[in-house]
């Protein structure tokens, strides 16, 4: 059975799936952001928030969810509304996936979580 939990954020209710919403829960309060590695599923890689594992950058689950749907050539206004979040939300996501990524632009981002195997 699929459970799923919604979690009210500043940009409105979220659906997150429940195995991740434990993973969070598990990490305890952080006031940053828990990096998760789409890669790696154990608790232990969401309790520990770096920018960069084994020089591989982590992202957050919402920089996972935004990369994703910009792979699929979707724009800032289907993201935003796939998302349940405003467009000013996905466009600082954007902002901090490229500087965390070091990409001149959308595909260069992309082509880089692609070959990091982030996506």
């Amino acid at each position: 059975m699929n459970t799923t939990t919604s979690h009210k954020s500043p940009c409105g209710a979220v659906r997150m799936p429940y195995s991740a919403l434990t993973q969070l829960l598990a990490a305890g309060p952080d006031p940053a952001p828990a990096s998760v590695s789409a890669s790696a599923p154990a608790p232990a890689a969401a309790a520990a928030p770096r920018h960069h594992v084994a020089g591989r950058p982590t992202l957050t689950i919402r920089q996972t969810a935004v990369l994703d749907l910009m792979a699929d050539g979707h724009g800032n206004a289907v993201i935003a509304r796939t998302l349940r979040c405003s467009e000013h939300t996905v466009k600082n996501t954007i902002y901090d996936l490229m500087s965390r990524l070091q990409a001149r632009n959308r595909a260069h981002a992309v082509a880089h979580a692609l070959r990091h195997g982030l996506i």
